[in-house]
């Protein structure tokens, strides 16, 4: 695959844990205006000291710090995977951008506390993304099925002109990653993640859709993140991570 072969090495080895259908579906002439980017990202530290002060407001109540410099990792303790994934969903609602390397060997502890020296590949997604995933988010752990099939549609997983079965079957398939989440307390298990992507991408490229750039990096940040859990080995009360995550906001409701 060209694509690959023009990559940084880290994002090399970021992107041999994502299933390679997953890249079938992509918009390719979106991704590849963006290797200059990533490049330059990840090779100049482009914008990286930028964003890591941001975060560092934005993670304020999250007991974590990030440092710049090597944490000489990893070192994960009990406790560490709810911080983790508080930390995944709370860069969702980050109006600056998006670290997306969130492997273990990003984190280390002084003392008891949890420190974080993030990995030089970061986005920010597009508004509409960014909004149509938080309403995936809000619409399924607060059961709200309109919000969530929105959700889809704005994240360009869902085509309104579809038949309503297929509506519904994307919105099946998505909805497999989150497991028991809604009602239980999950362990993460990347095997899940990777059978619900190539899912996912299969029945995208049955229906001959395709999907943007964004998706890409979210599935680097999901992979990353679910590697790291499952390393934890941790049973965590998602939905209860999410809520009090989430940057106040009203929630979403069926007219939004």
């Amino acid at each position: 695959m060209i694509f690959m072969r023009i990559l940084p090495g880290v994002l090399k080895e970021l992107m041999k844990h994502v299933p390679t259908v997953l890249f079938q579906a992509v918009e390719w002439s979106e991704i590849m205006s963006e290797v200059p980017v990533i490049s330059r990202r990840m090779l100049q530290k482009e914008g990286y000291t930028e964003l890591a002060d941001l975060q560092k407001e934005l993670l304020k109540d999250i007991p974590v710090s990030i440092r710049h410099e090597d944490v000489s990792g990893p070192v994960l303790k009990p406790g560490d995977g709810k911080t983790i994934l508080a930390l995944y969903f709370r860069q969702l609602f980050s109006p600056h951008g998006v670290f997306l390397d969130l492997r273990s060997l990003h984190f280390n502890h002084e003392a008891d506390h949890l420190l974080w020296n993030p990995g030089s590949l970061w986005t920010k997604f597009s508004p509409e993304f960014q909004e149509g995933l938080i309403h995936v988010y809000d619409g399924f752990y607060l059961g709200q099925d309109d919000v969530y099939r929105k959700g889809l549609k704005m994240i360009g997983l869902l085509d309104p002109h579809w038949p309503l079965e297929d509506q519904e079957k994307i919105m099946a398939i998505f909805r497999k990653h989150f497991g028991s989440a809604q009602t239980e307390n999950v362990q993460f298990k990347s095997e899940n993640l990777q059978a619900g992507i190539i899912g996912m991408a299969q029945f995208l490229l049955e229906k001959k859709a395709r999907i943007k750039k964004d998706f890409l990096y979210l599935g680097i940040y999901l992979v990353t993140m679910y590697a790291t859990l499952e390393e934890t080995k941790e049973s965590l009360p998602v939905k209860e991570i999410y809520l009090s995550s989430r940057i106040q906001r009203p929630l979403t409701s069926e007219k939004s």
